[in-house]
């Protein structure tokens, strides 16, 4: 019991170079649970994914690493949420236009595995919120968020400060 819930709780990264295949995979009784991704370039090729190309060293100086998709993180979620294992090749044709042609790029993904079946609490602000099971099971916490989600659905009122609501 103990080595599956740090299975659950733990948090997992993946990644893998262009013309890799990334596989993301959740033990049983849970589901991929995408919390963030990036697919792009931010360091150089000497340090994540080389290109498999010779390159001078005029070529290294010119590639860019300030590049990213801004699809990657929706992709990934239509490609893996709420599975229990995911694989496929990655490549800039799958995130859409290529913000940097000629930059080899790579894809982080940040994932958790989420029980299948959990509960979920809320408590507004001053409010006691008490968590409880049977005398058999553990109380195991998947995640928190104190505040308001952006553009979540809101749990608990607006509280008067004495300004109008917006």
């Amino acid at each position: 019991l103990a080595g599956y819930i740090s299975q659950v709780l733990k948090n997992y990264t993946d990644h893998a170079c262009d013309g890799e295949y990334v596989s993301l995979r959740c033990p049983h009784r849970t589901t991929i649970s995408i919390q963030s991704s990036f697919y792009g370039r931010f360091v150089p090729s000497h340090q994540m994914c080389p290109s498999r190309y010779p390159h001078s060293y005029a070529a290294l100086i010119k590639e860019d690493v300030a590049c990213s998709v801004g699809t990657s993180l929706q992709k990934m979620l239509d490609e893996c949420q709420d599975r229990r294992s995911c694989r496929f090749l990655v490549n800039s044709r799958l995130f859409g236009a290529d913000p940097c042609p000629g930059t080899g790029k790579y894809l982080i993904v940040w994932y958790k595995c989420r029980p299948n079946e959990y509960k979920s609490k809320a408590a507004c602000e001053d409010d006691k919120l008490r968590l409880s099971c049977k005398k058999s099971m553990v109380i195991a916490i998947y995640s928190a968020v104190f505040g308001r989600t952006q553009g979540g659905s809101l749990e608990c009122p607006y509280q008067s400060l004495g300004m109008p609501m917006i």
